[in-house]
C-alpha cells in the first residue's frame, strides 16, 4: 500500500495545478509567407511558477494582462518569447531569435482546461 501511496503522490506532483493547451495552426517566417502548421504549446501554472511547454523546451515565463488579454514573456539562452492570448482564446506566439536576427510568429487558439 506503501507503494501505491507514493506513486499517487508523485503523479499528483508532476502534474501541474493548471494547464492551458494552445494550437497553432500558422506559422509566419520572417518575411515568408504564412503556411499551415501544426505546433502545439502548454501555458503551465503551478503556484507562482508559470512555464511555456512544448516538445522542444520548457520556458520560465513571467505573465501580465488581465481577464481579457493575458501574456507571457521568458526569455532563453537563444531566443526571446512571447505568447500572448485575449479572452476568447485567440493567440499568437512569437520566437525572436537572437542568431540571425530571424522571427517566427505562431497564430492558432488557447482553450482553458474544462
Amino acid at each position: 500500500m506503501k507503494i501505491f501511496k507514493a506513486a499517487v503522490v508523485a503523479a499528483c506532483l508532476a502534474t501541474p495545478a493548471y494547464a492551458v493547451n494552445c494550437t497553432f495552426t500558422t506559422e509566419c517566417f520572417e518575411s515568408e509567407a504564412c503556411a499551415e502548421t501544426s505546433y502545439e504549446i502548454a501555458i503551465e501554472q503551478d503556484g507562482e511558477a508559470t512555464k511555456l511547454v512544448s516538445v522542444a523546451e520548457t520556458i520560465p515565463v513571467s505573465r501580465g494582462g488581465s481577464d481579457s488579454a493575458r501574456v507571457y514573456v521568458g526569455v532563453t539562452d537563444s531566443a526571446f518569447h512571447l505568447l500572448s492570448r485575449n479572452a476568447d482564446g485567440n493567440a499568437r506566439y512569437t520566437t525572436h531569435m537572437y542568431q540571425g536576427p530571424m522571427v517566427v510568429s505562431y497564430l492558432g487558439t488557447c482553450e482553458e482546461p474544462s
